[in-house]
């Protein structure tokens, strides 16, 4: 197949969506098909490098948060358009919304994935107390970009429930994002003088590492560990100031891949405290390394998906509950290596070959179905009569 991919930018390597973007399209490449991106820093041969949009006080917060918008050039995209099987979407955007439209003006199969999670929008807004608000953007999504498409990839079973409670009428389709084989345990384990925990993610208020540094600070053994926060965004310097205030020992870091994967199989425990989570590869990756994980039991997240028994749950945003499984854990270093190899064995049914065979399905899905649509619409032809 050749396929589109949309993405606004890929540019920034500190964007999951994007991260996720770059790995399928790589993905799918490597299993023989042509893939060209339209974004902000695409340098393919056929793919179309968009300039940046500018909006006003938007662009400056979004900057934040990895996030730029790109600007539609019909001349341009078009271009790269013609002779591709398929444009699939990652955000609902103004290019992406315009991408659309030109898409269905040229004939060509459309799907879409459901990154931009409502209360993504809601706790950078310092709403995340307002439900409606959450409803309200869940409802513009499908208003205006959503419900012009069959078929929407869903990163988690959490987030396809979601869009079915708000109204989402498409057909649903549950595929993990899929993380890096190179993420695999250690050959032997490693010794650490302290007690390491790390978590990956944003610096940014639904990430929620603040209750981390505090559970941190209420544990029996607080003064024998060390804590990594892997990740750049806003909460930055109020996360240093907390953790000095706490006299938690925590180091701030933003890694490349081989390095990532070194921490990762290095840590003795990983904790993922965001409240809010479409599905949170970078846990995935994490247990993967062989990692036993705790991860907040919040309702806005598809994250508990990947704990295997409660020990590995803990009560979102509770700071004392999240030091009762540290201690746990941190006092059982025989079940914690167990675990870690039975989570590692877990982690393959989400891999990126199985997320890429279902991705294909769905593509080929909407091809055929596109095919049969514009059979319908043509008008009947007499069969011609025999001689």
């Amino acid at each position: 197949m050749v396929i589109a991919i949309v993405v606004d930018l890929v540019d920034n390597k500190t964007n999951g969506s994007v991260i996720t973007a770059l790995r399928f399209a790589g993905g799918l490449k490597a299993r023989g098909h042509e893939v060209r991106l339209v974004a902000i820093g695409a340098d393919g041969e056929k793919d179309c490098n968009v300039k940046e949009r500018y909006v006003p006080v938007l662009t400056e917060v979004s900057a934040k948060n990895q996030i730029k918008f790109g600007k539609f050039d019909k001349k341009a995209i078009s271009k790269t358009f013609e002779g591709v099987d398929l444009v699939h979407f990652i955000f609902p955007f103004k290019l992406e919304k315009k991408c659309k439209a030109l898409a269905d003006e040229m004939g060509i199969p459309t799907t879409a994935a459901f990154h931009v999670q409502p209360e993504n929008v809601s706790y950078n807004a310092h709403l995340s107390w307002c439900k409606p608000f959450n409803s309200l953007v869940y409802h513009y999504f499908r208003q205006t970009f959503y419900k012009k498409f069959n078929r929407i990839h869903c990163p988690s079973a959490f987030i396809a429930g979601q869009l079915a409670a708000h109204g989402y009428q498409n057909e649903l389709y549950v595929i993990s994002n899929g993380y890096d084989p190179d993420f695999v345990p250690a050959a032997a384990r490693h010794k650490n003088q302290k007690f390491q925990i790390v978590m990956t993610g944003r610096l940014a208020p639904e990430k929620n590492q603040q209750v981390l540094i505090r559970a941190i600070a209420l544990s029996k053994h607080h003064s024998d560990i060390s804590l990594t926060l892997l990740g750049n965004g806003p909460r930055k310097k109020a996360l240093e100031k907390l953790a000095k205030r706490c006299g938690v020992d925590v180091k701030f870091d933003f890694l490349p891949k081989d390095r990532l994967i070194k921490t990762l199989q290095e840590s003795d425990l990983y904790v993922h405290a965001a409240t809010v989570e479409i599905e949170a590869i970078a846990a995935l990756e994490a247990i993967a390394c062989g990692l036993v994980p705790v991860i907040a039991d919040s309702a806005s997240s598809a994250t508990p998906q990947f704990a295997l028994d409660k020990r590995s749950l803990f009560k979102d945003n509770d700071a004392y509950s999240l030091a009762e499984k540290i201690d746990y854990w941190y006092e059982r270093d025989e079940e914690r290596a167990r675990m870690g190899r039975v989570y590692a064995e877990s982690a393959k049914k989400y891999s990126l070959e199985r997320s890429l065979e279902k991705a294909e399905r769905m593509f080929a899905d909407e091809i055929m179905d596109s095919g049969a649509r514009e059979l319908k619409k043509m008008p009947l032809v007499p069969a011609a009569q025999n001689n």
